[in-house]
């Protein structure tokens, strides 16, 4: 008699287990749903994250021989840099001053930039020390005098001032060799080059 009760007992209680998740299916299929998206956009149509942050500084166009080609321009991003001509600088003498113009722009869409300038020795080139110390620098920026006869030591970041977005400017660097005081001083320079990199650096500012 207890074992059959207890059979009884148990089938009770698999049959209420069964009606439960019977009610719990029931209620999960009849649960409300709804869901939430949201685009993370600059405000314009069809926008995302980044696509107007380029930044590009772009410097005077140059052809085969380096020569400027106004009203053009170019990219110069690279280690070895492009050759810009220097009238007359493989004919200089002491008592010498060579200059050279260099527009440049700020060519990003809405990025602004914070420009300096340095004159580095050119990379893979060996120079001659003497006619590299001697070599004595002027630097403009539209006009206004940055540095005037200085050695290549000071001419290292040297602040050039901000443009906006599409804005340009011209660099003028003028190069003097000093007369060295005797025809024996001047005659130690004599065939000896420095190769030189005029660099330009430039950090993205928001307008």
């Amino acid at each position: 008699m207890s074992t059959q009760n207890t059979s009884h007992g148990r089938k009770r209680m698999y049959l209420a287990a069964g009606s439960l998740v019977g009610v719990a299916a029931l209620v999960t299929a009849a649960a409300f749903t709804d869901f939430a998206n949201l685009n993370l956009t600059s405000g314009s149509d069809d926008s995302g994250i980044g696509g107007n942050n380029r930044f590009n500084i772009q410097v005077v166009g140059t052809d085969d021989e380096g020569t400027p080609v106004p009203g053009s321009w170019q990219e110069a991003a690279t280690t070895e840099g492009v050759d810009i001509t220097l009238p007359g600088s493989d004919l200089i003498a002491p008592g010498d001053t060579l200059s050279v113009s260099i527009p440049f722009r700020n060519e990003s869409p809405v990025l602004g930039a914070d420009l300096t300038f340095t004159l580095q020795d050119r990379p893979g080139s060996t120079s001659d020390t003497g006619i590299a110390e001697a070599l004595r620098y002027t630097l403009s920026v539209d006009g206004t005098a940055l540095v005037t006869d200085v050695p290549q030591a000071a001419v290292a970041g040297i602040a050039l001032g901000q443009l906006l977005a599409g804005e340009g400017s011209v660099l003028d660097l003028s190069v003097t060799l000093p007369d060295q005081g005797s025809d024996a001083a001047n005659n130690t320079l004599q065939g000896q080059v420095f190769y030189v990199q005029a660099h330009l650096d430039a950090a993205s500012t928001q307008q």
